[in-house]
């Protein structure tokens, strides 16, 4: 009988040594960006198996874990979230959605001040270089600061929310920009934000109107964002202990399964190792892109593709690939026809079987040289003369009285000379102002 309890207590003992390996988190003392000189990382267990990319969730904290990255800072990332279920021991090894199962390699760096988006970017693009990741399955989530930056990371530009797979921000201390939200909006970027309905730190108003001004916007995403509001009978500013208990389901997911429902169709195959940037030269007033292959199999070109709005891209180029024997290569494109103000750009990546995969989105901004647009004759009389030497994109030329009132809206593309009829105008001082992709040039001219 005591050899049996013995062999019972091996065996008992092996499995919570198990799972208390599967559990680890590690300090890593890194300058990953400007404002964060460490993180916890944690692993899956079989970390890293071959042939496998595993989904990342990046958490950051909120300001009361704000330090300097030491070793005597560093543990206080571990009060709250994903960081302190997983030093608890109560973060779920792995989770199942769709009839596959997934584990989260999971980043919590500690900031020395409030980060911003370009610190989060690092954040990335560091997790990108330094761990077998799925690209296609970054999400983002935060409390307090953290869901903050969250916020303003997907919104302050189109190009950062589409490398993400979805985000999660609880009690996100940032006021919704409308603009913002209409970004995040445009990206189709799935949202959860949670939120107590007394807080005493952050209004939940925010959480709220972020919500809801992403799914009143102009072109509203798909999905729409979902808001979870905890209903609370004293002020907390606490709605992370709810949000990330895995028990908390809402439509039968906790925020972890949630997130897995989505991703983005960002890996290139059958190109890996992509690199993309584009740079503006605004005295020849072109734009040269630069992207750079590590392996090819089957691929047979790069359809360059162009947009001014982020949304609708048209091609504007083609490029052979001169990948051989798997290799990559080196290419460029100069498009010598951009438009004044931002550009969007991406590339469609074609194979032999005409498959078409997509790079994530870059920015160029050409700006508006006041010499290449002028306007004649100077006094006018009946008409008046727009004449622009750069292409403009459905820009708005716009005629107003010396009282500041429109009195002519007109737009155009192209370059070239515009005409404006004016020979209704009382004589007196006005003001054409032309707005081309958010850059505006007024000019003054009398009527007579």
């Amino acid at each position: 009988m005591k050899r049996k309890l013995l062999f019972l207590i091996i065996i008992v003992s092996f499995c919570v040594s198990e799972n208390v390996f599967s559990q680890q988190q590690t300090a890593v003392y890194n300058s990953v960006c400007v404002h964060s000189n460490a993180y916890y990382e944690y692993l899956p267990a079989d970390y890293p198996a071959a042939g496998v990319k595993y989904p990342v969730m990046l958490f950051f904290h909120g300001s009361g874990e704000v330090g300097p990255g030491t070793a005597a800072s560093l543990p206080t990332v571990l009060r709250n979230g994903p960081p302190k279920l997983i030093d608890n021991k109560t973060f779920p090894t792995s989770f199942t959605v769709g009839g596959k199962t997934y584990s989260f390699i999971v980043i919590s760096p500690q900031f020395t001040e409030w980060p911003n988006a370009v610190d989060v970017q690092a954040e990335i693009d560091y997790v990108k270089r330094t761990y077998n990741a799925d690209v296609n399955r970054i999400y983002l989530t935060g409390l307090s600061m953290g869901g903050g930056v969250v916020w303003d990371y997907v919104g302050s530009d189109l190009s950062r929310g589409n490398q993400i797979a979805a985000i999660l921000p609880t009690c996100g201390a940032q006021y919704a920009y409308q603009s913002y939200c209409n970004t995040i909006a445009s990206e189709n970027l799935p949202v959860w934000g949670t939120a107590n309905s007394m807080d005493n730190t952050v209004p939940p108003s925010y959480t709220i109107d972020h919500v809801n001004l992403i799914n009143t916007s102009p072109v509203p995403p798909t999905p729409l964002a979902k808001l979870t509001i905890f209903p609370v009978t004293a002020p907390t500013h606490d709605s992370w202990t709810k949000t990330y208990d895995p028990s908390f389901k809402e439509d039968g997911l906790n925020v972890y399964e949630w997130m897995l429902q989505y991703h983005r169709n960002l890996t290139v195959l059958p190109v890996t190792g992509l690199e993309f940037s584009v740079m503006e030269n605004n005295s020849a007033k072109n734009i040269k892109l630069q992207w750079k292959t590590y392996t090819e199999i089957n691929t047979t070109g790069f359809n360059i593709l162009r947009s001014s709005d982020g949304n609708t891209f048209t091609p504007i180029g083609f490029i052979t690939s001169i990948g051989t024997n798997g290799l990559g290569a080196d290419y460029t494109f100069t498009d010598s026809k951009p438009v004044t103000g931002k550009n969007y750009y991406r590339l469609e990546i074609k194979d032999k079987d005409n498959n078409k995969t997509y790079s994530g989105i870059k920015i160029a901004q050409l700006a508006l040289n006041v010499n290449d647009i002028s306007i004649y004759p100077v006094p006018a009389n009946d008409i008046l003369n727009v004449k622009s030497l750069q292409v403009l994109q459905n820009a708005v030329l716009s005629v107003y009285n010396s009282q500041g009132q429109a009195v002519i809206k007109k737009s155009v593309s192209g370059s070239g000379n515009f005409t404006l009829n004016i020979i209704n105008l009382p004589n007196g001082v006005y003001y054409l102002e032309i707005l081309n992709n958010n850059i505006k040039q007024r000019f003054s001219f009398f009527k007579k």
